[in-house]
């Protein structure tokens, strides 16, 4: 029997039953339970559970994953992933935090580092603005920003005192 750790927001917010066939791109909030089969991308700013009788063949980003099935694809999650047995993952992982229960198979790399910035937003990000050709950047000085009564009468050493200590220090 499949026993995932339960916390006070365990509620399901959706559910895909084990006769469910799914392909395209899943995005969503709160707890979705995921019995059926399942291809293309998963995103979600929630909790992904993946039943025992479910194949996900998926990328999936996600804040918290529970496997219990069969996955390929690579894993993102911003708090935890959790696999139980009989879990089989087929992929590489990213999390700060990683359990895994004794009978899982887990096959891939696995790297522990914090992933909260690099959550793929729901909808597609705006493009970068680029400068324009000929633009100086930002941070660029321009001659402008200088006084306009800094002149040679204004610098503190001349070419003839520069001469004269250059002297003085051959002496």
């Amino acid at each position: 029997m499949l026993r995932f750790r339960k916390t006070k927001n365990d509620a399901v917010t959706g559910f895909l039953g084990s006769q469910t066939e799914f392909t395209g791109k899943l995005a969503f909030s709160g707890v979705v339970h995921l019995d059926g089969s399942f291809q293309g991308e998963i995103i979600s700013r929630g909790t992904l559970v993946v039943g025992s009788e479910s194949v996900v063949e998926a990328q999936i980003h996600s804040n918290i994953l529970k496997i219990a099935g069969v996955v390929r694809g690579d894993l993102t999650a911003t708090e935890k992933i959790e696999l139980y047995p009989p879990a089989k993952v087929y992929g590489n992982i990213r999390t700060p935090s990683l359990i895994v229960e004794e009978g899982v198979i887990f096959e891939g790399t696995c790297s522990m580092s914090s992933v909260q910035a690099e959550m793929p937003a729901l909808t597609e990000p705006e493009p970068k603005e680029e400068s324009k050709e000929g633009e100086e950047p930002l941070e660029a000085i321009s001659a402008e920003a200088w006084p306009p009564s800094y002149g040679e009468e204004d610098r503190l050493d001349t070419d003839e005192e520069s001469e004269q200590s250059v002297h003085k220090h051959d002496r």
